[in-house]
C-alpha cells in the first residue's frame, strides 16, 4: 500500500494537506497573538492601570535626585522601565519586519536589544514564514482539486485498446510528429524542455510536500544561498515567469512543487542548465517510468554538490598527471595562469587531483628500475598496479620471488608490494612501464592501473558508447602527461581536436586510421608473441614505445589491420579502442554510470573519464601555459592591493593571531582546535586572509568545499573558527561579520603576504638609503614557496585569486632589485638572490643574480658550486636552462655554458 509520499502525479498533492495547514495555522496564529499582545495589549493595559506614559516635563532638581526613595517613587521608576522595554520591543519588531519584507540581508542590530530583537525576529519570522507555507499549501490543494483523479485518467492500455485496426500506425505517426516537433532538450533533470529561458543559469526545483513540510523561498535561499533572508533575490529573478503548470510567481513565497526557479550565480549545490541533444520520444510506459525516476531524484535532492566539471573533480591519478604537466609547462615558459573562462576547470582539477599519490608512484617505479639496473636483473612483467595511500602493489604475470630491497613478495611471487614508509633513497632510473594508465578507483579508494603493452593485443572498452569514448580519452591524456613515462609516441584517432592540445609533447591526431596502423607497423620492434599476461620483459632505455588510442569502433578493414599488427608480436606497442572488437585481448565493459569491469583481470572500478567540454578547457589551460610571459612587460610588476588597515612586518611579528602563506601554510592562534579539524580550519582562515574584501558565507562554502557542503556544516565550521581565533583586546571577535552578513578578518590579524606588499610599496617611494632596508625586511618574511605543504585536493580556490603569478612576480622583483643594489656587497647580493629563490626556485633571473654575486666574492669555487646547484634544481623541476643563463655561465666559467644550455 502506497503512503502519501509514494504517490506520483498531480493527485499526490491532495493527500493530507489539512493536517499541515492546521499545524501551520496554529503556529502563525499563536505568533500573531503573541505579537498583538506585546505590541497592543501591554500598552493598553499599562494605560488602563497606571495612566499615560510618565513623560518628563522638566529637568529634575537636586532635591529630586537626593530625596529618600519611597514607594511612590519606586512605582514611577517601574512604570518608566516597562514603557521603555515595550518601546524597545516595538522598534525591534519594526526593524525585523522591514528587513524580512525587503529581503536585504541581516537587519541592523538595535543597540542594547539583543534578547528583545531575537524574540521579535522569532515571532515575525514565524508569522510571515507560516503564512508563506499556508499559501503554498492552499494553492497545492486547489491544484489537487482541479486535477483528475486516477480513476478519471485513461490508462495507456485503454488508449491503445481504443485505437482500432489502424491504431498502431496512427500512434507511430503521432510519435514521429512529436519527435520532429520536440523542443530543445535541457540537461538538468526536472527542467521541462520548453523552458529555454533557464539555459546557462543555475536553477532549483521546488520539492514536493514531505510529510507536513512544504518547500518555500526562505528555505530554498537557506539551502543554496546560505541565508534565508535572500529569498527576495530569488523572487525578483522569477516573478512573472511562466512555470510548468502555467502559473506565475506573483506573490512572494507562494510557490508550487515542480516549479523551476532561477537562482543567483553564487548559489551552491546546483548545476547550470545546458542544452542536450534531442532524444527520441520514449514509448508511453518507459516515459512514465522515467518521469517517476526524475521525481524520485528531485525528492531526494540535497544541497550538497558542485557545478565544477565532475570528471575533473574525480581526477585522482589522471588529475595528478595532468596538473603536474600543466604546472611544468608554466614553469618552463613562465606561462600564463587560468583565465576567468578556465578557472573552474583548474579549480576542479586541483580539487580532484592526487599529486602526492602520483609522485609517489613515479618515484617507486623509477627506483625499481634503478634497483634492477644496479643488480643486472630483469624488470618483472607487470600487467597491473594498485596504488593506495598506504601501499603500491605490482601484479605480475607468473611467479617472481627475487624482489629488490624495499619490496615485499606476496601471493607466492605474483605480487610485489611497497609500503609508504619505505625509504626509496635517491635511486632513479628510466621509466620502466610507460604504458601504465589509471582506469579508475575501486571501492576501497585505491587507483587501479593497467599496462597497455602487457595485453599483447587490443584493449577494448565496450558498453555505453559515450562513456567508453570518455574513458579512452582519459587514457590517451594520461599517456602524454603521466610522469612515469619518459618519451613515447601517442596517436589518437577520432578523439576530438582538443586532446591534441593537452600535454607536451601532445597526442598526435591520426585522421586516417589505416595510415596510422601502417605507420605503427613500420616503427614497431618485433618480438615473439606471448601469453595474455606476460607482456614485454623490459624495454631497453631509449627505445620509444608507441600507442594508438581509437575513440570509435573501427570498420571491418581497420579492425583486421589492427588485429594483424598485434598478432605480429610487436613489442613496445599498446592499442586501445572504444567499442567491441572481436579480436581484443582485454575487454572492459563500462555502463552509463561509469562503472567499469574487466573480468579477466578481476577489475571493477569507477572509471576515469574525460568529456569533450573538459578536454577543451584543459586544452585552453595548456595553450595559456605555453604563452611566454617573460618579455611581455619590461617594467616592474605592480604591487597588489592590500586590505585597509594591513600592517608591515612589525604588525606581523607582534600579532596575537597571524597567517603565514609565504612558505609553509600556518595559522597561529590564541585558541584551541581539535587536531582532526585543524587542516580545514586553517584553510578557511587562509582563504579569508587572502581576500581584499569581505565575502559571503556561500562564497566561502563554494571555495573551501568545492565538491559542495550543506549550510549547517559550513556555518558550524565558521563558528568553530571564530572561537578558535578569539577576540581582540576589546573583546570583539577577530572573525567578523558585516551588516549584510559577509565575513572578514579583523585588521589585528597579521598576514605575511600583506606585510610583504606594504613594505614593497613603501620601497618604491623610499630614498636610496631606505630602499635596501625595506626590501631586506620584506624578504625576511619569505620562508619558502607559496602555500608550501598545503594538503592535496585543498586550496584549489587559490586559482581564482591569481596569487600564484602575482606573488612570484613580486617576490622575484624585490629580490632582484635588492641584488642589484648590493653590487658593492657580494654577500648581501647573494643573500638577496637566495631569499627570492626560496620562494621561486626556478627563477633564472635570480640564479643569474646569484652567479654574478658569487663571481664578485672571495671564494673562487662559489660560482661553480652555484652553477651545479642551479642545474640540479632546474633539471629536477623539468625546466631547461635558457640561453641567457647559459651565456652567463659560459662568461663566468669558460667552457661550461654549452654543457648547461
Amino acid at each position: 500500500m502506497s503512503t502519501p509520499t509514494d504517490t506520483r502525479g498531480p493527485e499526490r498533492f491532495s493527500v493530507g494537506p489539512q493536517d499541515d495547514a492546521e499545524i501551520s495555522l496554529g503556529r502563525a496564529v499563536l505568533a500573531g497573538l503573541a505579537l498583538l499582545a506585546l505590541l497592543v495589549g501591554v500598552p493598553v493595559l499599562l494605560w488602563l492601570l497606571t495612566g499615560p506614559p510618565p513623560l518628563p516635563t522638566g529637568v529634575p532638581s537636586r532635591e529630586d535626585l537626593t530625596q529618600q526613595i519611597g514607594v511612590d517613587t519606586l512605582l514611577v521608576v517601574l512604570r518608566v522601565v516597562v514603557w521603555l522595554a515595550w518601546l524597545q520591543f516595538a522598534v525591534c519588531t519594526v526593524v525585523e519586519a522591514v528587513s524580512f519584507v525587503r529581503g536585504g540581508g541581516l537587519p541592523r542590530a538595535v543597540p542594547l536589544s539583543g534578547p528583545a530583537q531575537a524574540a521579535a525576529r522569532a515571532l515575525v519570522g514565524t508569522v510571515l514564514v507560516g503564512a508563506s507555507v499556508l499559501g503554498s499549501t492552499g494553492a497545492a490543494s486547489a491544484a489537487a482539486e482541479l486535477a483528475p483523479s486516477p480513476a478519471e485518467t485513461p490508462s495507456a492500455a485503454a488508449t491503445a485498446g481504443d485505437q482500432g485496426p489502424g491504431g498502431q500506425d496512427e500512434q507511430a505517426e503521432a510519435e514521429q510528429q512529436e519527435q520532429e516537433q520536440a523542443p530543445r532538450q535541457l540537461s538538468v533533470a526536472g527542467v521541462p524542455a520548453d523552458m529555454t529561458d533557464v539555459i546557462g543559469k543555475k536553477v532549483a526545483i521546488v520539492k514536493p510536500p514531505e510529510g507536513h513540510y512544504h518547500d518555500n523561498l526562505w528555505d530554498i535561499a537557506e539551502r543554496h544561498l546560505g541565508d534565508g533572508r535572500r529569498w527576495k533575490e530569488i523572487y525578483e529573478l522569477n516573478q512573472h515567469r511562466m512555470q510548468p503548470d502555467g502559473q506565475q510567481l506573483v506573490l512572494g513565497r507562494l510557490i508550487q512543487p515542480g516549479w523551476v526557479l532561477i537562482m543567483p550565480n553564487d548559489a551552491t549545490g546546483l548545476e547550470r542548465v545546458t542544452e542536450a541533444p534531442a532524444q527520441a520520444v520514449t514509448p508511453a510506459p518507459e516515459r512514465a517510468a522515467e518521469t517517476a525516476a526524475v521525481q524520485a531524484a528531485e525528492e531526494q535532492a540535497t544541497e550538497s554538490g558542485s557545478s565544477l566539471p565532475g570528471d575533473l573533480l574525480a581526477g585522482g591519478l589522471l588529475g595528478g598527471a595532468v596538473l603536474g604537466a600543466l604546472l611544468l609547462e608554466r614553469r618552463r615558459r613562465h606561462g600564463k595562469g587560468a583565465d576567468p573562462e578556465t578557472e573552474d576547470a583548474e579549480v576542479a582539477l586541483r580539487a580532484g587531483a592526487d599529486p602526492e599519490r602520483t609522485a609517489w608512484l613515479d618515484r617507486a617505479l623509477r627506483s625499481l628500475s634503478a634497483a634492477c639496473r644496479d643488480h643486472d636483473a630483469t624488470l618483472p612483467p607487470v600487467y597491473a598496479v594498485t596504488v593506495s595511500d598506504e601501499r603500491i602493489q605490482l601484479n605480475l604475470a607468473g611467479q617472481h620471488h627475487d624482489a629488490p630491497g624495499g619490496w615485499t613478495v606476496e601471493d607466492d611471487g605474483r605480487a610485489w608490494v611497497l609500503d609508504r614508509e619505505t625509504d626509496l633513497g635517491d635511486r632513479a632510473g628510466h621509466a620502466p612501464y610507460p604504458g601504465l594508465v589509471c582506469i579508475g578507483r575501486d571501492d576501497s579508494g585505491a587507483d587501479v592501473l593497467l599496462d597497455l603493452e602487457s595485453a599483447d593485443g587490443i584493449v577494448a572498452v565496450q558498453g555505453a558508447a559515450v562513456v567508453a569514448r570518455e574513458v579512452v580519452a582519459a587514457l590517451a591524456v594520461q599517456l602524454v602527461t603521466a610522469p612515469w613515462a619518459d618519451a613515447q609516441r601517442v596517436l589518437g584517432h577520432d578523439l576530438g581536436p582538443a586532446l591534441a592540445e593537452i600535454g607536451t609533447p601532445a597526442l598526435e591526431d591520426a585522421p586516417d586510421l589505416e595510415r596510422a596502423v601502417a605507420d605503427l607497423g613500420s616503427a614497431g620492434v618485433q618480438q615473439p608473441a606471448t601469453q595474455v599476461l606476460s607482456g614485454r620483459l623490459g624495454r631497453t632505455p631509449g627505445q620509444t614505445p608507441h600507442y594508438l588510442v581509437v575513440g570509435s569502433l573501427p570498420d571491418a578493414a581497420a579492425a583486421d589491420s589492427l588485429t594483424a599488427l598485434t598478432q605480429e608480436g610487436t613489442r613496445g606497442l599498446g592499442i586501445v579502442v572504444a567499442g567491441q572488437v572481436a579480436s581484443s585481448r582485454w575487454r572492459a565493459t563500462v555502463d552509463d554510470g561509469g562503472r567499469l569491469s574487466l573480468p579477466l583481470l578481476d577489475v571493477d572500478v569507477d572509471a576515469v573519464r574525460l568529456g569533450e567540454d573538459s578536454a577543451e578547457l584543459l586544452a585552453d589551460l595548456f595553450a595559456d601555459a605555453a604563452v611566454d610571459r617573460s618579455g611581455e612587460d619590461d617594467g616592474r610588476p605592480p604591487v597588489p592591493p592590500t586590505p585597509a588597515g594591513a600592517g608591515d612586518d612589525s604588525t606581523w611579528s607582534s600579532a596575537r593571531v597571524r597567517v603565514g602563506v609565504l612558505g609553509a601554510v600556518e595559522v597561529r592562534s590564541q585558541g584551541r582546535m581539535d587536531e582532526a579539524r585543524l587542516p580545514l580550519a586553517t584553510e578557511l582562515v587562509t582563504f579569508l586572509a587572502l581576500q581584499n574584501e569581505p565575502v559571503h558565507p556561500s562564497v566561502v562554502g563554494a571555495s573551501v568545499w568545492p565538491r559542495g557542503v550543506t549550510s549547517d556544516v559550513r556555518d558550524a565550521t565558521i563558528a568553530r573558527v571564530r572561537d578558535w581565533l578569539g577576540t581582540d583586546i576589546d573583546g570583539n571577535h577577530l572573525l567578523r561579520e558585516t551588516e549584510d552578513g559577509r565575513l572578514l578578518l579583523a585588521p589585528e590579524v597579521g598576514v605575511d603576504w600583506h606585510a610583504f606588499c606594504v613594505l614593497a610599496r613603501r620601497s618604491r617611494d623610499a630614498s636610496e638609503r631606505e630602499e635596501p632596508e625595506l626590501l631586506r625586511r620584506a624578504l625576511q618574511l619569505v620562508r619558502g614557496p607559496l602555500l608550501q605543504g598545503a594538503p592535496a585536493r585543498r586550496y584549489s580556490w587559490v586559482v581564482r585569486t591569481g596569487l600564484e603569478q602575482r606573488s612570484t612576480d613580486l617576490v622575484v622583483d624585490v629580490a632582484h632589485r635588492l641584488a642589484e643594489l648590493m653590487t658593492d656587497d657580494p654577500t648581501g647580493g647573494a643573500a638577496a638572490a637566495r631569499a627570492g629563490l626560496r620562494f621561486a626556485p626556478v627563477s633564472q633571473v635570480l640564479w643569474r643574480d646569484l652567479l654574478r654575486a658569487e663571481s664578485r666574492g672571495e671564494d673562487p669555487e662559489a660560482v661553480a658550486l652555484a652553477a651545479d646547484e642551479m642545474v640540479a634544481v632546474l633539471e629536477a623541476a623539468g625546466v631547461p636552462v635558457d640561453a641567457e643563463t647559459a651565456a652567463l655561465v659560459d662568461e663566468l666559467l669558460p667552457g661550461r655554458g654549452e654543457g648547461v644550455g
